[in-house]
């Protein structure tokens, strides 16, 4: 079973990486795609590394 597990996650990790591949491909075509598929990369990092928000510090209230 974890075998399968294992081989399941190396397959839908693969069809990302081409998936990925593919879109690039497909928006920029075939002319520097190195630097295209490089480009997107860090797009897609910046979207995926979005800091967590802050929580804020709530102040005591001043009533009675």
């Amino acid at each position: 079973m974890i075998t399968s597990l294992l081989a399941f996650a190396i397959r839908l990790a693969l069809l990302a990486v081409m998936t990925f591949c593919f879109v690039v491909l497909f928006e920029h075509g075939p002319s520097n795609y190195l630097q295209n598929l490089q480009a997107d990369f860090v797009r897609l990092q910046a979207l995926t590394n979005t800091p967590e928000p802050t929580p804020t510090k709530k102040s005591p209230d001043s009533g009675t």
